[in-house]
Formats: C-alpha cells, sequence, structure tokens
C-alpha cells in the first residue's frame, strides 16, 4: 500500500523531534560542564592568591654598612602575603650622612626620611609545592624622599678676582624619585621567622636640587648618580591571619 505524503512528514516530524529531545539534555550538560569548568578556574586563580597573611621586616644591613661607610640607612617594611605568591610591600626608612670629600674638602650632612613601595613576587611557590619553606623572589620598588641638606666648602680662591669665598650652605631643599628592580632570597629559621637578602639595582628618574648646590647623598637611594646598587639583610617575622 502506498505510504502517504502526510504520513511521511509526521515519520520525518517524529525523527527530528526526536533527535532534538535527545541532543537537548546532551546541550544543557555540556553548558553546565562549561560553567563549572569556569568557575573552577576562578576558585583555582583566587586560591592561588589567597590571603595568607602580614610580614614584618627591619633591615640590618644599613647598619652593619655604617661600621666601614660614613653613612647610616634603616628601614622597616609591612608586607601582605596573597598565596605564598605576591607580597605587596610598603618601606619606610631613616637616613643619616655625614661626609667629607677628601680631595676637595666639601662636607655634606643630611638626616630624613625615605619611602618605598612595590611587590615581591615568590618563584618557588608551585600547585605542587604552595608552602614553600625557602623564598626566591623578584622584586621591584618605586622610592621617593623629599629632605634638606647642609653643604660647607673651604675658602674657594676667585681666579679672576682673586677673593676668597667658603660657602655654608644650611637646610637646602632636595627630592628624588627612583626606582629599584632586583631579586631576593628568604630562608625559614625557626617558626614564624625567615632572614632575607636582596640585592636591588636602582634607577633615578627625577632629582630636585638647590640653587647652589647638588645633592651628593640621598636618603633611600645612595650617592648621587643616575643609577646605582643596593641590597638589604632583613629579619622577617610572618604574622599569620586566617
Amino acid at each position: 500500500m502506498p505510504i502517504s505524503i502526510s504520513t511521511t512528514m509526521k515519520t520525518l516530524s517524529y525523527i527530528l523531534l526526536s533527535s532534538f529531545l535527545l541532543l537537548f539534555p546532551l546541550k544543557i550538560q555540556a553548558q553546565t560542564n562549561e560553567k563549572i569548568e569556569k568557575n573552577e578556574t576562578k576558585e583555582s586563580f583566587w586560591r592561588m592568591f589567597s590571603f595568607k597573611g602580614l610580614g614584618f621586616s627591619a633591615d640590618l644591613f644599613g647598619c652593619v654598612y655604617s661600621l666601614i661607610g660614613d653613612n647610616i640607612s634603616t628601614e622597616v617594611a609591612l608586607e601582605t602575603n596573597f598565596g605564598n605568591r605576591l607580597y605587596p610591600i610598603a618601606e619606610v626608612g631613616w637616613a643619616w650622612c655625614n661626609a667629607t670629600d677628601e680631595g676637595s674638602g666639601i662636607k655634606y650632612r643630611t638626616n630624613a626620611p625615605y619611602y618605598k613601595a612595590g611587590f615581591n613576587y615568590n618563584f618557588l611557590t608551585t600547585k605542587d609545592n604552595p608552602n614553600p619553606k625557602h623564598y626566591v623572589y623578584g622584586l621591584f620598588r618605586i622610592g621617593w624622599t623629599n629632605f634638606t641638606y647642609d653643604v660647607e666648602t673651604p675658602p674657594i680662591t676667585d681666579p679672576v678676582w682673586g677673593s676668597s669665598v667658603a660657602l655654608n650652605l644650611k637646610d637646602v631643599n632636595g627630592s628624588c624619585l627612583w626606582g629599584e628592580i632586583g631579586a631576593g632570597i628568604k630562608v625559614k629559621i625557626a617558626k614564624g621567622f625567615h632572614m632575607g637578602w636582596s640585592v636591588r639595582y636602582k634607577i633615578r628618574f627625577t632629582e630636585e636640587n638647590g640653587e647652589n648646590s647638588k645633592m651628593w647623598y640621598i636618603p633611600g637611594y645612595g650617592t648621587n648618580q643616575s643609577t646605582c646598587f643596593g641590597g638589604t639583610y632583613s629579619l622577617i617575622y610572618d604574622i599569620p591571619i586566617k
């Protein structure tokens, strides 16, 4: 018996409807799986940079260096620990300098604070090792200071008139903005305590000198050059906060 067109269309419609009903749950399941994967990725990211606590540190290198140099520079820092990976940090320091240039006899004195902000990034923290005892990290800082300094010179003879004049400049205003990049190591020495070493390459961005003089030493930066090196040797106390 011949099959009518209407019967054929009904059959095709039934097949298409059945296929759609079979595929619809699969589509919903795929969307659900995709949503779960996105949520897991987002959760994994936040877990990777979850808040772990605070750290307080004091630099001892500047005080030790003062035994062989003519300046003292020491600082304290407060850092935030995110996932044992990223450590945003703020540093506040104080520097004192009383130096005399042996060749020219010029004396330079200053006593002022300085400020830094930036972060450390720990390269030893991984998914398989989320809580390393020792850290190897890279660092970045922006430093700034605004201070006054004194300059004294021996009598300087004018080559034209032959007269001698000694300069005695007091409370000359100066300021400087610089950046620091470098690397460091933190080693666990006891529960809650680390010792840390860092080496830093400093780049001077801007400077503001007095009208009749130039800064010789910049608190927090060092000798006034376009670039210089520095270092820290710190005792760190880790403050766990859950």
